[in-house]
């Protein structure tokens, strides 16, 4: 009998996504979860245990496991099943979510380096490069040097020309400091000098010990510790230190606020979910109605009966909120899981969860992995928001993803918004989810007062302005009242396009067949789809006339023209552009909340979640940048987006005031959030849903193509299609939306159907088949599993 363990490769294909059999050294500790190195072909490649083993090696030989990468296997029974259960379910390589599931850093990969080790100067340019460089990846030289064959590099390292060197990288590790520790010794201090003196009081305060560079923060040098140490009043050893994210901002610590009646009944039924080991909420309050104070309240209770937590936001702009309130009641029960933490950060707090040490986990969607041992409850704040929809490979939606754990755990989910996905209201109302109302907002504060403005009965009046003469109005009486205000465009940079008015040309990006962004900063004009960056022209490139310029209106605009209007004020941005630095986020808000903004103009980062008792005014510049979208979801994102920035009005002891600027006043999305009236605009929405057949009346899936050639990528989408004939309703196959991106030609087919089970059925034959039997070169296909985004 022998040890055989089952291993997912990690290699990004179809035919070999799949568990190889490999023999376990008897030096060797393999467990499902563990991450091993292992030979494959000719390479050695980083691989997944998710099984091992006894048996008669039957089918053998087979090879070796070289190496285990982790002491503690990275990934539970839990989340090994759930990689099965989730490549099924999204159609996916089950090694896309094994990947998925670690912090990001940890991946062991192979490199190839070469050196140069000839004599004399090499003539070569290729080698001549290498000598400069001293040593390349392999890789890098070759695609510098496409003329270089397999052939003629064996040719070089035999002739001991260029040495070929294999390194490993392991990734990020536990990070080790160098720490002096007090020697348990008794006596009195003599023969010692004054710095040395000094640092064993400097110890003594620190609790017995201190890193080194702590030491020298506090001018004690290197020379000092070691000095002490030969004479046997101190330790010098390696500790592991915790690298922590960013400190939230220290908040007075307070007691639980009482709850209103409905708050204890959305509490009560949480609980009544704990006691019977599963549940499904949907927490349907209005802005302000306390949802955070119910999770916080939830959440001590699972503390309380030893379980965990995971709460998930679908902003990173909300974390340092939530951080800031959940750290001030649980301490440093707390861990943060988010991308814009370094990868030894998020490597220390995914460990932290894993050991228990921290048992309430905030972050945003890839947080939903983040392994836990005993969970309790899963809450998904602002349930409604598309980006819990993974866009890229695994395409799965956190909710989905949060619902199946909770059914492993025997947890609750509670989903929580002001305006539930009609997906998700539809089921409450069916009785699938428990739907708990919170009607009214928190200490009987009003909703505030929305007033829509029609934008073309102010250019009738001949206001060009992006200012409407209510809104300006507004803004002046809140800066005069020492209030703050919050400006809403959904749209960065500062002009949507660039054009020549002599010729029409506009100025497109060549990667992506979309208009280029004026960014006013750096003057360039930008892709927002792939970063291409060029500077603003002199003259058009197509006529060399000089009549170029910008138009429309982004963040960057809104916020010049505030300051031009309102001279004196501090204006804040909150956008893509201002929070790429680490840690910005924290820094615009933090500023917002001290009272050392005025004005905060954003994006949809300030639609949601944000609570700022001193906004007595929110002011949206356009409500129709996501109405036209051709998209049947556009409606419902425009509502979802008006109610929320207009909840964050009126949160403090002033009242709050509204003002939406459209060119769309009827439209019954405007109509409805202008109400704050989510039922009524449900209703509107599902009776049209019903009528065309769209979610939650049917299921949807999106099957994308791209390829660098259009043709060969139209005929790969219609041979697709015709392998599909007959068996699921079909729209398309058509160019996207967006029909070029990052050099990408792009077609997609939209699939419906009645079921799920009937629609992954027909897909997984379908893609099987068209795999078996159709090659397009360089054409990829996609298939998104209940999208969320057509275009």
């Amino acid at each position: 009998m022998e040890k055989l363990a089952e291993i997912i490769i990690a290699i990004h294909s179809d035919e070999l996504d799949r568990p190889f059999t490999y023999r376990v050294p008897p030096h060797l500790e393999v467990r499902p979860g563990s991450r091993v190195v292992v030979p494959f072909g000719s390479r050695r490649l980083e691989g997944y245990c998710v099984a091992v083993t006894e048996a008669e090696p039957a089918g053998g030989p087979f090879k070796d496991i070289e190496e285990v990468l982790d002491i503690e296997p990275l990934l539970t029974e839990e989340l090994l099943e759930l990689t099965r259960w989730g490549a099924k379910r999204y159609l996916c390589r089950r090694v896309d979510f094994l990947q998925a599931m670690l912090p990001p850093g940890v991946r062991w990969t192979a490199e190839k380096l070469v050196r140069y080790k000839g004599d004399g100067e090499p003539t070569d340019q290729a080698l001549a490069t290498l000598k400069e460089k001293g040593r390349l990846p392999l890789a890098e030289w070759r695609r510098n040097f496409p003329e270089l064959t397999l052939q003629q590099l064996h040719l070089l390292e035999s002739k001991g020309i260029i040495e070929i060197i294999n390194r490993d990288n392991r990734g990020v590790k536990e990070k080790k400091v160098k720490t002096a520790v007090l020697a348990d010794r008794d006596g009195p201090v003599l023969n010692l000098g004054e710095k040395q003196k000094q640092a064993l009081d400097f110890l003594k305060r620190q609790k017995g010990s201190a890193t080194l560079a702590q030491l020298a923060r506090a001018g004690i040098g290197r020379s000092t510790v070691l000095s002490l140490e030969r004479k046997g009043w101190l330790l010098v050893r390696e500790t592991v230190t915790r690298r922590r994210p960013e400190p939230a901002a220290e908040l007075p610590e307070q007691d639980p606020p009482p709850l209103t009646a409905d708050q204890e009944e959305a509490l009560r039924k949480i609980r009544e979910g704990l006691d019977g080991g599963q549940g499904k909420i949907l927490l349907y309050g209005v802005t302000g109605s306390g949802k955070t104070e119910v999770y916080l309240q939830a959440i001590a209770t699972v503390l309380a009966w030893g379980r965990a937590s995971i709460v998930l936001v679908p902003e990173i702009a909300l974390t340092p909120q939530m951080i800031e309130r959940f750290t001030c009641r649980f301490g440093d029960e707390v861990a943060v899981l988010h991308s814009r933490l370094s990868a030894g950060e998020r490597y220390d707090e995914w460990r932290r969860v894993s050991t228990g040490e921290a048992r309430v986990v905030i972050g945003a969607r890839s947080a939903v992995f983040a392994p836990v041992r005993n969970l309790g409850l899963i809450v998904l704040d602002e349930e409604h928001e598309h980006t819990y929809k993974q866009e890229e490979s695994p395409r799965y939606h956190a909710r989905d993803i949060a619902m199946w754990r909770a059914g492993w755990h025997g947890a609750v989910t509670v989903l929580g918004s002001a305006t539930p996905s009609l997906e998700t209201f539809f089921l409450a109302r069916k009785g699938d989810y428990t739907l708990c109302r919170l009607p009214a907002r928190v200490a009987g504060r009003p909703l505030p007062a929305v007033e829509v403005v029609d934008m073309r009965e102010e250019l009738k009046s001949g206001n060009r302005s992006m200012f409407s003469r209510p809104l300006a109005a507004a803004l002046t009486g809140v800066l005069e009242g020492g209030r703050q205000a919050i400006l809403f465009l959904n749209r960065r940079a500062y002009a949507t396009f660039v054009l020549c008015r002599s010729c029409g040309h506009a100025m497109r990006c060549p990667e992506c067949l979309v208009a280029l962004k004026y960014h006013s900063v750096d003057t360039a004009l930008r892709c927002h789809y792939c970063e291409h960056s060029e500077p603003y022209p002199i003259a058009c490139p197509a006529c060399s006339g000089r009549y170029i310029r910008h138009f429309g209106t982004g963040t960057q605009k809104v916020a010049e023209e505030l300051q031009k209007m309102f001279p004196g004020s501090r204006i804040g941005r909150l956008d893509a552009d201002t929070t790429a630095r680490k840690g910005a986020h924290r820094q615009i808000l933090s500023s917002f909340r001290r009272g050392e903004t005025d004005v905060l103009v954003g994006t949809q980062m300030i639609a949601k979640g944000l609570d700022f008792p001193n906004v007595t005014l929110v002011g949206v510049i356009s409500a129709d940048t996501s109405l036209n979208l051709p998209d049947f979801r556009a409606g419902e994102r425009t509502f979802q987006l008006l109610t929320q920035v207009a909840g964050r009005a009126g949160r403090g002891e002033a009242v709050g005031r509204v003002v939406v600027q459209t060119y769309s006043p009827h439209h019954h999305a405007v109509l409805t959030a202008r109400e704050h009236d989510y039922e009524s605009f449900y209703q509107q929405e599902i009776n049209a849903r019903r009528e065309l057949g769209y979610p939650p009346f049917s299921v949807l899936a999106k099957v994308l193509f791209a390829g660098p050639d259009e043709g060969k990528t139209a005929a790969a989408a219609e041979s697709f299609a015709l392998v599909l004939a007959g068996q699921a309703e079909m729209l398309g196959p058509s160019p996207c939306p967006i029909p070029r991106i990052r050099g990408q030609y792009r077609w997609q087919l939209v699939l419906k159907a009645h079921s799920l089970h009937s629609l992954l059925a027909v897909l997984r034959l379908t893609a099987a088949e068209y795999r078996q039997k159709v090659r397009f070169d360089q054409v990829k296909m996609t298939i998104d599993v209940e999208p969320q985004n057509l275009l």
